[in-house]
């Protein structure tokens, strides 16, 4: 979705497209190490953007980085120009009933129901959702397994 977009994007604007912790191409710390909440994740973008020395910013927001950029918008909305904001919800009725048995496992994370996920995390789920709907070809593969 965003291989095509960021290049119209960056006609007119210059993008900045953070790899959060975990996701995308970046490392992914041990639970142990790093607190995996939209918290430090937002603090982590925070300190990104602090360090390029980004004082005003359009937001585009998108599933799990919409908690993120709305918390940076709460922070300082001064910098915030606009936002577009693409399937990203902001309250929790919004996630709908397949989060609800998420959520149980959340409140409590046993092996038994972990096993239930991690076909979402498999290479053939990944690729499936950067593959579906696009010509074939036209994907490169650097960005799933």
């Amino acid at each position: 979705m965003f291989r095509s977009l960021m290049p119209l994007l960056a006609r007119d604007f210059h993008v900045l497209a953070p790899d959060l912790i975990g996701f995308g191409n970046s490392a992914a710390p041990s639970r142990e190490s790093f607190e995996y909440t939209f918290e430090n994740l937002t603090k982590n973008v925070a300190g990104f953007l602090a360090a390029l020395k980004v004082d005003q910013y359009f937001l585009h927001v998108f599933d799990y980085g919409a908690p993120i950029g709305f918390r940076l918008a709460m922070r300082q909305p001064e910098r915030v120009l606009g936002i577009v904001s693409q399937n990203g919800n902001i309250y929790q009725e919004g996630l709908g009933p397949k989060w609800a048995e998420r959520a149980k496992y959340w409140a409590n994370p046993t092996p038994e129901p972990r096993a239930q996920y991690e076909s979402a995390f498999a290479p053939e789920t990944i690729k499936g959702q950067y593959l579906t709907g696009e010509k074939p070809g036209t994907v490169g593969p650097d960005g799933f397994p």
